[in-house]
Order: C-alpha cells, then structure tokens, then sequence
C-alpha cells in the first residue's frame, strides 16, 4: 500500500495547466512539506529526513519546499470546542499553494491536521496517519503470535476524538487501544507542556511512560510528531514496540520519492 491520499488536482499539472512557479532548475519530483504545527516537529521531519536519504553530496537529496505555517489554529483546540477557529482553510490554502508551486505530492507534519482534509485534495499527499498505522500494524503481528493485533495509539486529545488512527487500524485488522485517562493527561503534559512549550522532556520519562502505557498492546504507536521529537532524542533507546509514525513516513517518502 502507498499510503497515499489522492486528491483531485484540478488543473494543476494537467491539460491546460498553469506552469508551476518552481523554474526548471529544480530536480522533479518535488516534496512539499506543510509544517508549523508546530515548528520543532517539523525540523525533526527534515531532520529525519536529509538522514534518511542515501546522499554522498547535497544534489543527492529530495529538493524540498516547506511551508513553516505556525500560525495555523491549533488542530486539537478546534476539535474539542468547535468556537475555536477552523484550521481548514489554512490547510488547504497550503495545499493550494504547494501544488501551485509545483510540488509533485505532500506531506503534512502534523497528526491532528489530517482530522480536518476533506477528501478531494490539490495534490497527492503521503497520509502520515496510514502510513504510521501501517508501520504499527506490521511491527505489532511480530508479537501477536497469530491473533488478532493490539495497537496502543498516543496522541493528542484532538487526534484520538477525530479517531483518525482508529479507523485506519481497524481498516488494517488491528484493535486501536487507547491510553487510560491518566496516562493521557501525561501524554498531553509532554507534548504542550514539554516539546511545544520549548521546555526538555527526560528522555527516561518519556521511556519509563512507554513502557507504563503498552501495558498488553502488542505494539505502541507514537502518533503526534512532538512525540517524534522525543523519539528521535531517544534514539537506539526507544524500544522496538514503540513505532514513529513520522519515522514511517520518512522512509516511505525516501522510497517513493527519492
């Protein structure tokens, strides 16, 4: 599966097109990466990603146009109280934006964000939610012995009310569980309290929280990218049930664009 979500891309790239704005010096295909949400996830994505790619000098690597939108309303905000403003026009006004500027397919560097794509898009985009659940899937039949596997998703309050990750796990023969109310009010503290906020988070917290939370899920999903963040700091540290979504994604992005 490629984990893609194939919007309608009106005239962009078609018969009848308007150039994209990108001048032809720039290598095809193009990544356009939506970002902002928020900014230090999204250097950890780029960050992953220039790792990720097998490159012996800087022409070797994927050209990239990123859009740092940070002041997109926030996606969880929204979700849980519908008077706050509406992140769709932002999202998509991006989406416009990148496809008009010539991006082959997207990514978007936030969870939470794809709650709120309708299903016709301007361009491709690598679902960081499909991909993510797929990662989780295939790591967590490694330990189901043959059942039926179990998919612990952390995430933010917005991204589990959406129920975005629940329905692309059941979708792939997995039950999603969720963390108790507790462990989710420690998950929530890390990402706004910790990452967002600029503050350090203890790596050994965010590892003993892991391991708190997995209690009989086969694999745990990390599904928000300042939960990335953390991961990466993590490093060899972070246990093999623990899945990055945005790790997925990068690899995927690597494999299918690079």
């Amino acid at each position: 599966m490629s984990g893609r979500d194939v919007g309608g891309a009106g005239d962009v790239g078609g018969v009848g097109a308007t150039p994209p704005l990108l001048p032809g010096t720039w290598r095809r295909p193009v990544l356009g990466v939506l970002g902002g949400m928020g900014p230090a996830a999204t250097v950890s994505f780029l960050d992953a990603l220039v790792r990720a790619t097998p490159a012996d000098r800087d022409q070797d690597h994927i050209d990239t146009v990123v859009l740092g939108h940070a002041t997109t309303p926030d996606r969880t905000a929204r979700l849980l109280d519908l008077s706050q403003p509406d992140p769709t026009p932002y999202l998509m006004g991006d989406l416009e934006l990148l496809a008009r500027l010539g991006a082959a397919c997207a990514v978007i560097a936030c969870n939470t964000a794809h709650a709120f794509l309708p299903r016709e898009l301007p361009l491709p985009l690598l679902s960081l939610v499909r991909v993510g659940a797929e990662a989780a899937v295939e790591r967590a039949r490694e330990y189901a012995a043959g059942r039926q596997p179990g998919v612990r998703v952390l995430a933010t309050d917005g991204t589990l009310l959406s129920r975005v990750y629940q329905e692309a796990l059941t979708d792939l023969g997995a039950e999603a569980l969720l963390p108790p109310e507790d462990g989710q009010r420690a998950v929530m503290a890390m990402i706004y309290d910790g990452v967002k906020a600029g503050l350090d988070v203890p790596g050994d917290d965010f590892l003993a929280l892991l391991e708190r939370l997995r209690g009989d899920a086969d694999a745990v999903l990390l599904g928000c990218t300042e939960l990335s963040v953390l991961a990466g700091q993590a490093g060899e540290r972070l246990p093999r049930y623990a899945v990055d979504a945005q790790a997925a994604l990068v690899a995927r992005v690597v494999a299918e664009v690079g």
